[in-house]
């Protein structure tokens, strides 16, 4: 049974697997919506689109909950042709800074995963950049992605570091805390095997 600590553990290790590393990043305020549009498979070139979804747009849209980012991927049968691409949605710094005074705290409506052509409207945006991710890594699609919003990366703080430090700690000395319990099992039962050999052994040249 995993004990509460290594429960905990893990899920300390997740929440900042998600608040620190490549995506962590804030948007600037013209930064309207960011849609995701490739094949639901990862053959023709949507790897790296699929990673960059799992992991990297996790962590962009935890720091960025105001940021509509939409995802479309397609089911039908891919050909070559079937496209990979993100289209991020912006507007003027004016119509940026309204929409900043006139938001709340709610986030925007929960990421949406679905098979339309085109992102569900919001407000109109001015400019539109578009990324080709089909046959690029995440991490070039990421690359790519803080070069045209110019976003700011999310460094860890002195806290983040003790905590990453603390948490590796406690899972090198889980690691070899288990690895001594298994050691310590393996010697018992070879322990327990001779003495149940030596005892057969006993009782046959008795017989």
């Amino acid at each position: 049974m995993v004990s509460l600590s290594q429960r905990m553990r893990k899920l300390q290790t997740k929440l900042l697997a998600i608040r620190l590393g490549p995506g962590a990043a804030v948007l600037p305020k013209d930064v309207k919506r960011i849609h995701m549009r490739f094949g639901a498979k990862i053959n023709g070139g949507h790897m790296g689109p699929r990673k960059f979804w799992r992991h990297e747009l996790i962590r962009l849209k935890y720091h960025n909950p105001a940021v509509p980012m939409t995802v479309d991927q397609i089911r039908e049968s891919q050909t070559p042709e079937t496209e990979a691409t993100m289209s991020i949605h912006f507007v003027s710094s004016e119509n940026a800074r309204q929409t900043s005074a006139s938001e709340t705290s709610s986030p925007a409506p929960t990421d949406s995963t679905t098979t339309r052509t085109q992102p569900s409207d919001t407000d109109p945006t001015e400019r539109v950049e578009t990324i080709d991710m089909k046959n690029r890594t995440n991490s070039e699609i990421l690359q790519q992605l803080m070069q045209i919003t110019r976003a700011a990366p999310v460094e860890p703080t002195e806290k983040d570091k003790e905590e990453l430090q603390l948490l590796e700690e406690q899972s090198v000395r889980s690691e070899r805390d288990s690895k001594q319990y298994a050691e310590h099992r393996a010697r018992v039962k070879r322990e327990r095997d001779l003495f149940e050999q030596g005892r057969n052994d006993s009782a046959m040249q008795t017989a």
